[in-house]
């Protein structure tokens, strides 16, 4: 038997059984609108929890390089966030990046910055998976049906799996309260 990474169509079925919907076989060209919406919900949540940034989707030195005729540098789609190593404020202007403290448009130079990244839904770790379900799930639900039962279970649900989240990313960086602003002006006293 070969376990298989859950994928966006697992999520939407799990949202849809959350409300008593049956199953669907594809997210291509969806006519249930429950499964359109719950659809919908995942990706934006999926989106929204994405962009605080976490250990897996944050790149903190990232070179932007300038397209060498127009001087330019083309936002890829999968960026959430940018902000430059060297204080530059950057943002999204059309199909390119501005930097808002300056007005700059073109950049003589490559640019080192801090990406948050939009990753795959299939690529995340399980445990941010599992919490994007169960936040989508309970907001899908509470639009959805509104009944206060289950929007207690699908609560808890979420509280569950931010835990578990939480967990994973203890485990996997090295945080250290001695490294807190208010803990170091503590300590110099």
């Amino acid at each position: 038997m070969e376990i298989t990474a859950i994928t966006e169509l697992d999520a939407v079925n799990e949202m849809l059984s959350v409300i008593g919907e049956s199953p669907v076989n594809t997210l291509e060209n969806l006519q249930n609108i429950d499964a359109i919406n719950a659809l919908r919900i995942l990706r934006a949540i999926n989106r929204q929890e994405q962009a605080r940034g976490w250990s897996f989707n944050i790149i903190s030195e990232h070179t932007l390089n300038p397209d060498t005729y127009t001087k330019r540098i083309k936002w890829a789609d999968n960026y959430l966030y940018l902000k430059g190593n060297n204080g530059e404020k950057l943002i999204k202007n059309g199909e390119y990046i501005k930097d808002l403290s300056t007005g700059d448009t073109t950049f003589n130079s490559p640019i080192s910055a801090e990406v948050i990244l939009l990753v795959p839904f299939e690529e995340m770790p399980e445990p941010m998976r599992s919490y994007i379900i169960a936040k989508a799930s309970f907001s899908f639900q509470t639009r959805a049906m509104g009944s206060s039962d289950l929007t207690n279970i699908t609560q808890s649900t979420v509280q569950e799996a931010w835990m578990r989240l939480q967990e994973y990313e203890l485990d996997n960086n090295t945080y250290n309260m001695l490294d807190n602003t208010s803990v170091s002006e503590l300590r110099k006293r």
